[in-house]
């Protein structure tokens, strides 16, 4: 073969398509299909014609259509999403109503708070003890009043309810507020990793509140 030059190369290429393109023009049309008429077919694969195929297609786009006639298709988010932000703009709209001297935290205010743990409270594990005492030697109490306000029915299901064991030492600070196994000791035998962190996430927040309070009085 040896070394072959570049047009010679680009000149057998022209000569093999010329070649190419006469053998597909001298070719009757039935072998190309050349001005052949379109062939419309069915879901089952049998041939209609043009206009009944025209029809199945308006009727498929008329059943999407009504499908979800109530539900308009947004950019940027889905029902989820779209309920977000409903939620809140009737927060933002509740707020905006206050007055902006507020002298005392609203109910709702108080109800986040106290619904709101954080990992060093020291009350934390008497409140979570409470918890367990008051759902184990009050369940027959809670039972009766539940059969007598909402029939035999919640009873039976109150009553078929399983008193689950918990772990009796309280449990040690992590980041996914993950209890730990009714089993546990009460003795920590991890590398420190999780109180490390906690005690860093710490100490930004209170640097970032610091450089708020001292942002505030220069302003």
């Amino acid at each position: 073969a040896g070394l072959v030059q570049g047009h010679i190369l680009k000149e057998e290429a022209a000569q093999v398509r010329s070649e190419r393109r006469a053998a597909i023009l001298a070719a009757s049309d039935d072998q190309t299909g050349r001005n052949a008429a379109t062939v419309y077919r069915n879901r089952e694969g049998a041939r209609i014609e043009r206009e009944e195929w025209v029809e199945q297609q308006q009727k498929k786009r008329r059943k999407k259509l009504s499908d979800y006639p109530e539900q308009e298709l947004e950019w940027g988010g889905g029902v989820k999403q779209q309920y977000t932000r409903e939620a809140e703009m009737e927060e933002t709209a509740r707020i905006a109503a206050q007055p902006f001297a507020r002298y005392e935290p609203d109910e709702k205010y108080m109800e986040e708070l106290k619904e709101r743990q954080d990992w060093n409270d020291p009350m934390r594990k008497f409140q979570e003890a409470e918890d367990g005492d008051g759902g184990g030697a009050g369940g027959g109490g809670g039972a009766a009043a539940t059969s007598e306000a909402a029939g035999p029915a919640r009873a039976a299901a109150a009553s078929r309810q399983v008193n689950r064991p918990k772990c009796p030492h309280a449990p040690w600070p992590n980041r996914f507020n993950i209890p730990p196994g009714y089993r546990w000791d009460g003795k920590v035998r991890g590398n420190g990793y999780e109180k490390r962190w906690l005690e860093t996430k710490n100490h930004r927040e209170h640097i970032d509140r610091e450089r708020w309070k001292y942002e505030m009085e220069e302003m």
